[in-house]
């Protein structure tokens, strides 16, 4: 089945601001940053093409473009620099890029041109669409390299990654190279933030690239470690940028210090905000006129710092107040916002610390389950020793359809009813392809309540049957990327397990059911054949081992005397299961991709990371046409 589904949605990321720090990133030294609840979303609506079309009511028809994912070099322009563009390009050389295209609708709260790292919010919020579209939804930190590299990296342009760190992460961060992610969390803070728009735009390009390549010159030229260049070697004009340079990274380590104390003072970090800012004026010369008249004004308000933020020349400051007794000081901040309003047309906003960003995955989906009804159903057509009747039906119907009990309900029917009375609202069946009777049968009998997705497992050209459940698992959530930030349970759809086995294993974010081989109800010599489950001490699962000589069961029973077995029910998250299936080996004995071998593969090289959840009952099972009189006897 066609993967396309027309998905809409709203992916979104924050702007930032940066208290400490300024100018020091793209030196390899810290900073302290704050992503703020202004945002740049994107509407997202999916196509059936190969076409990206992008807009933004707000910005006007000189804001929009239009690319053909299959010509996208052809699309770059020499000098100018595009990074929805650039970024497209990256993911398709990764092997990144979404299938389809898709329609992008813009809408931004983000001061542009200002400081507020609003082309960086815009650049992590469109990757996080492209990630979602196509199943490769990483962690934060991994999505803001990728907007680095699209930003920054492609075009060998000047600045550091701290814009793309704020905006993915979020909150209050200290954004530090040496640290293993690249930052660290800070606490809430005992301040507010008032952030004031000068709405005169800067040259970002030209003051980075003074800023940054001046100084690293003479930090070459000098023997490369700042804390080691002969101060009185330096000519006037090196000087100051030395030591402005070294005593900006002070400020940041001191102000750090004090940001991660229980008790704060707002004192001494506004009074080395205000130290920070006479730096960055003097020294970097990045502020104007009006900014520091916005600066002043806030001060003189009752603000204890103010700076200005951003690649500088224009854009926006900070100011920081006090808060009251731990709350926010309402009166006061309402005026230092006029108080900076009131400076020729700056606008001013009272900033709070916001999350980072957000793929719009639907958050109504509840213990997704993708249920494997494709098999080839092979055994199950071996219909000697059964009656005329039985025979008819299982050689003429989906083994998963097969109808069963008083009212000849389809088996799958049953074990969907099942799957919702134990809190799914979700499910994806795996059909084959010769399957004409599932989708049909349940477009006219609705289960309300439970949304039914199908995937069809096709049949490869030089094969009989399809590559097994392994692909079928594989096949299922390429197809529903949408569910790439939830945990998925696999089950066979010709199995009804005990009830309450899917409200035990949605309880794990990583489980298998280890289910009694005793209490299943089954025949001896059908639980010899199953999957034994190797489990440690600390009921984590080791490996799962297909049918193992007879003489070898007992190094597998457990303290409490009992022989675990695997039921081809396990949970993961979305991208675990893509990493154990995907190049699964094809089995020997039945020349398919095994979902216990693919998920045995991963065990090894994840260790003590699925819980192997001891569970008892019988089973009911539609392997061979006798299991078929066995259930219908059962149900009835």
């Amino acid at each position: 089945m066609d993967s396309f589904v027309n998905r809409k949605f709203t992916v979104s990321a924050p702007g930032r601001v940066c208290l400490y720090g300024e100018h020091q990133d793209y030196l390899g030294m810290p900073s302290v940053v704050m992503a703020v609840n202004l945002r740049c979303k994107i509407h997202i609506e999916e196509r059936g093409d190969r076409i990206v079309v992008w807009s933004s009511p707000k910005l006007g028809e000189d804001f929009s473009g239009k690319f053909d994912l299959d010509n996208l070099e052809t699309s770059e322009i020499s000098g100018v620099q595009n990074h929805f563009l650039s970024s497209l390009i990256l993911a398709k050389r990764e092997g990144r890029l979404p299938k389809y295209g898709w329609n992008a609708t813009i809408e931004s709260d983000v001061p542009v041109q200002a400081g507020c790292s609003s082309s960086s919010a815009l650049l992590v919020a469109w990757i996080a669409a492209m990630q979602r579209l196509s199943g490769n939804i990483t962690t934060e930190i991994k999505l803001a390299d990728q907007a680095f590299q699209a930003e920054v990296g492609y075009y060998d342009a000047p600045g550091g990654n701290m814009d793309h760190i704020a905006c993915s992460v979020g909150g209050a961060l200290r954004v530090d190279p040496n640290e293993k992610d690249g930052y660290i969390k800070l606490g809430n803070s005992s301040f507010d933030l008032v952030l004031g728009d000068s709405n005169a735009p800067k040259d970002t390009i030209g003051i980075l690239s003074r800023c940054k390549f001046d100084r690293l010159d003479i930090l070459n030229k000098n023997g490369g470690v700042w804390d080691e260049i002969d101060l009185q070697k330096l000519n006037k004009v090196d000087l100051p940028l030395v030591e402005g340079t070294i005593r900006n990274r002070d400020i940041e380590r001191m102000a750090t210090a004090k940001l991660l104390t229980e008790h704060q003072s707002v004192e001494e970090l506004g009074a080395l905000m205000n130290e920070h800012h006479g730096i960055l004026r003097d020294v970097l010369k990045i502020s104007t006129i009006k900014i520091e008249r916005m600066c002043d004004a806030a001060v003189n308000a009752g603000a204890v710092g103010a700076k200005i933020f951003g690649s500088g020349g224009g854009g926006c400051m900070i100011a920081m107040v006090p808060k009251s007794n731990g709350k926010s000081d309402l009166s006061l901040l309402a005026q230092i916002q006029s108080s900076i309003e009131r400076i020729n047309g700056s606008i001013a906003y009272h900033v709070k610390s916001e999350p980072g960003v957000d793929w719009g995955l639907n958050t109504d989906v509840k213990n997704p389950v993708v249920i494997l009804a494709a098999g080839a159903s092979s055994r199950m057509k071996s219909v000697e020793g059964v009656s005329e009747v039985i025979a008819k039906e299982v050689t003429s119907r989906p083994k998963a359809m097969l109808r069963v009990g008083d009212g000849e309900i389809p088996f799958l029917e049953l074990l969907l009813k099942r799957i919702k009375k134990e809190e799914s609202n979700c499910v994806i069946v795996v059909i084959g392809e010769k399957d004409h009777i599932t989708e049909k049968y349940f477009s006219s009998n609705h289960i309300e309540g439970l949304e039914i997705r199908y995937v069809v497992q096709t049949i490869p050209q030089d094969r009989n049957k399809p590559l097994g459940t392994a692909d079928a698992v594989e096949r299922a959530l390429l197809s529903n990327t949408d569910l790439s930030n939830h945990s998925i349970v696999v089950c066979n759809g010709d199995n009804m397990p005990p009830e309450e086995s899917f409200s035990e294993i949605f309880k794990f974010n990583c489980a298998m059911l280890a289910y009694d081989s005793s209490k299943l109800g089954l025949p001896e010599d059908r639980v010899s054949v199953f999957a034994v489950a190797d489990i440690d001490s600390e009921g984590y699962l080791k490996q799962i081992i297909e049918k193992p000589p007879k003489e070898t069961l007992p190094n597998f029973i457990q303290s409490d005397g009992t022989l675990r077995v695997s039921m081809n029910m396990f949970k993961m998250s979305f991208s675990d299961f893509i990493i154990s299936v995907k190049d699964c080996p094809l089995d020997d004995v039945r020349n398919e991709k095994e979902l216990p071998t693919a998920v045995d593969r991963w065990l090894r090289e994840n260790p003590k990371e699925m819980r192997a959840i001891p569970f008892g009952g019988e089973f009911l099972d539609l392997t061979h046409p006798t299991d078929f009189e066995f259930v219908i006897k059962k149900l009835q």
